[in-house]
């Protein structure tokens, strides 16, 4: 009974294992400073330019915006407020300003 059991948990111990080394991928916000930086040697594009983009997108009060290192991408995530009182999340390549994802924000 004892091998079985041992098997069980060994098992289990590997399923752990597995969940801890490829949970969740978790978008780590850029400083200010660095965002600074990047702006100021053209490795990004100005907030206002995405913010334009955005707003072409979706009309609305822009609520929020963060830059976001995201799978070792630099990303603009902007939130905008519509006439309707919805959210709507909007994603941008932060180097090119290509739109990576639209949704309804929960």
């Amino acid at each position: 009974m004892k091998k079985p059991l041992n098997a069980i948990l060994q098992g289990l111990g590997l399923l752990m294992m597995t969940a801890f080394i490829s949970g969740p991928v978790v978008a780590d916000d850029v400083s200010h400073s660095e965002a600074r930086m990047l702006r100021e040697s053209g490795k990004i594009l100005p907030l206002e330019t995405i913010i334009e983009k955005a707003k072409a997108y979706r009309k609305g009060e822009v609520i929020d915006t963060e830059l976001e290192r995201d799978d070792g991408m630099l990303v603009y995530e902007i939130e905008i407020l519509d006439e309707q009182g919805r959210v709507w999340e909007l994603e941008f390549d932060a180097t090119n300003g290509d739109l990576l994802e639209l949704e309804l924000d929960d």
